[in-house]
């Protein structure tokens, strides 16, 4: 799981590598307000923006974890219960139910 979970963050960095525009995409009115900001003001910027993502990246975690410890304790369930349920009787009966030869 976990080289899936490094295979897929790899994934993501590449793609976002390849798009650096697409980073810059922003609200014309903040870039000007932040652009005309001393490089102090800027720097305090970027780390409430850091600060503002740290929460929302660890509730993300947490639901994705929670999520993937899920799906892993239902699939053990339903193993285990496979294992445990009795094995059906698949006899085929002498003479079907509801067909009397007299009805006919």
């Amino acid at each position: 799981m976990l080289k899936r979970l490094g295979r897929l963050g790899a994934l993501a960095a590449a793609m976002m590598a390849a798009a650096p525009g697409a980073l810059a995409q922003g609200c014309a009115m903040c870039y000007a307000d932040a652009a005309a900001q001393s490089p102090r003001a800027k720097h305090m910027l970027d780390l409430a923006i850091l600060t503002l993502l740290i929460p929302s990246v660890c509730m993300f975690a947490g639901v994705l974890i929670a999520a993937f410890r899920r799906r892993e304790r239902d699939t053990a369930e339903a193993v285990d219960s496979m294992d445990a349920a009795p094995v059906p009787n698949l006899a085929i009966p002498a003479e079907p139910r509801g067909l009397a030869s007299d009805h006919i």
